[in-house]
Formats: C-alpha cells, structure tokens, sequence
C-alpha cells in the first residue's frame, strides 16, 4: 500500500512506498522517523542538555560582552539578540536572567523587550528544536514564537512564562528559515523582556531526502482547519488574510464548513457574516442569524445562501472571512 513507513532496521531511515515500489529514504542528521506524524523529527528522550549534540546546543558563552550577538555567529542572523554574562550582575540573581540560567553562566535576552529573530540566508534553513526560558522582571507574560518557512508562515505558538522558574520550550520545527520572538503581559501590549538559554537547533546546509516529508503540515494552529495540506481560518478581518494566508474558495468552504464547529474566530469577531472568500461575489453566510456576529465558539457555520448571503459584493470593516495558508 502506498504511504510512509517506518524502517524497524534503522529508525533514522523510512520506506516511501509508491506503485508497489518501496523506497529507502535518510532522515536528516540527527533525526528519526516518526510513525505518528509520518516525518523525520527530533528524538524526544528527555531534557534539553543530555539530548541535544554539543553540536547544535547554543549555551552563548562568551558570544559577546553585554552586546548585541553579531550575525554570522552560529552560522545565523541575530535581529535583537544581546547576551551578559550573570555573573557581572549578581545584583539581578532574583530575576529571569538567573532563573533561565541553564549552563554556564552566560544567557541571551531581547534588548528593551522589543522583537527578537533569529534568521538564515537562502538556500540554508535550520531546524529549532528547544530552549530554556524565562520572563527577566515579571510573572504571567506570554511568549508568541512565529516561524517562516522558504520566507512564507510556517508555524507559530504561544507560552506562558514566569520571572522564578525557567521552562523547557520543545518545538520541533524543522527546516525554517526565520523564527521571531515576542513577549507580552496579559495587561499590556508593551513588549517584555525574556531570558533564553541552551538554545538547540540544526543548521541545515544542503537539500537532503528529509524534505520529501518536511513539506507536510500535520498540525495547524489553535482555531484553524487542517485540509489537503493547508490550513483554514475564518476571522472579521474584512478580507484581508495575515501574513502567509490568502483568501480560500468557496468550493472548499464547502467541504470543510462543519469542521469549525466548536472553533473559534481566528483574531476578532466579524460585523457581517457574508463570508470573503476568492470568488467575486460572497454566495456564503451563516443561516441563524441570532448566531451571526457572536463571540465564539461556533455554533454553526456558513453555508450556500445563508443569511441570504447571495452575490453579495459590500465589504464591511470586519467581514466575515474565509483564509487559507500558502
């Protein structure tokens, strides 16, 4: 049957099956298969120093003086990355620069709180797998990590994290060309400083077999449809999709409309519910109207003419609509 499988010989290789020829594939360096997700991924076996190779374990010893990391370290482009040595600010030893600490005695930070990325040129891509982090002056911030892959959105999540105690961040995410970082308070859209530590990744430098199944998404992001490879969204935005999205057709709202049931707008509740979708003319809506323009989670979902939603053309400020990823 064609598909992928694991190779019981050799977990850092698979078999490609295709018209009743199979096919012996190498994960990347480092990598093996995983029969769950059906991709090379990192080998999960415990924390993040005894199972990350010397090799790909960033610790920022001496990478700098209290500076910005100048690029071409690590192979990488920093964009607001700076490092300390704690030792020089024992002063600060009750704060997230101590509490992230996890070996040596260096750590890195976001100057002012502001965004941090980490970047490789073409045709290079590196693969993240964990860090160890914690919020430098306060509790309760929230980490929002967003990664690009061949310069188009890839993957992002989010984490919570605190001053007192450090936490073990495991993405995973293979192949990437840029991840950036940002920090924020539940009551603040301020940016905030965080602390990182023990930072391990892979650089990638040649195209090998791995991204026969790296180009397959197997998980999208909270309130998003999976559907033939892409993710789906329906948020007010007007129609005007985020960043590595675009505007998704009807003849696939249709198929996939029952799965947001139980889901939620993507960012902000709309003020119309005929939906935007590629097409010129808005034939879908959301039939209860009672139900129409109501925070989340969903109820129920558009269908052909509902709402009499029917070659509508007017536009409003947070129209309901329909994205897809590229």
């Amino acid at each position: 049957m064609d598909g992928l499988y694991s190779n019981d010989q050799d977990k850092h290789s698979f078999y490609s099956c295709s018209n009743g020829i199979a096919y012996l594939i190498q994960c990347q360096s480092n990598l093996i298969f995983n029969q769950n997700i059906l991709a090379c991924d990192w080998d999960n076996g415990g924390d993040n120093d005894k199972h990350c190779l010397d090799s790909n374990l960033i610790k920022f010893e001496n990478a700098s003086t209290y500076a910005k990391i100048p690029n071409g370290y690590h192979g990488l482009k920093w964009t607001n990355v700076y490092v300390l040595d704690t030792q020089i600010y024992p002063q600060w030893s009750e704060s997230g620069f101590y509490s992230a600490l996890e070996s040596g005695t260096w750590v890195a930070f976001n100057l002012n709180g502001e965004r941090m990325t980490i970047s490789i040129d073409a045709p290079y891509k590196f693969s993240i797998k964990s860090f160890v982090v914690s919020s430098a002056w306060n509790d309760n911030v929230m980490l929002s990590l967003v990664s690009q892959r061949a310069s188009t959105y890839y993957r992002e999540a989010s984490f919570k994290i605190e001053k007192n105690y450090s936490t073990l961040i495991e993405l995973n995410w293979i192949d990437i060309d840029t991840i950036t970082f940002f920090a924020t308070t539940n009551d603040s859209r301020n940016g905030e400083v965080f602390v990182i530590d023990d930072l391990c990744l892979d650089l990638t430098t040649t195209a090998t077999s791995t991204s026969v199944t790296t180009g397959i998404i197997h998980q999208c992001p909270s309130n998003e449809v999976l559907y033939q490879n892409h993710c789906y969204y329906l948020d007010g935005i007007g129609g005007q999709c985020a960043y590595g999205y675009s505007l998704g057709s009807e003849t696939v709202l249709s198929r996939i409309a029952d799965l947001f049931i139980g889901l939620n707008y993507r960012t902000a509740i709309s003020d119309n519910c005929c939906v935007v979708t590629s097409e010129k003319y808005l034939n879908f809506g959301i039939a209860k109207l009672h139900q129409c323009n109501k925070r989340g989670p969903f109820t129920t979902v558009p269908v052909l003419n509902g709402g009499g939603c029917t070659n509508y053309t007017n536009k409003h400020p947070k129209q309901l609509t329909f994205c897809v990823s590229h």
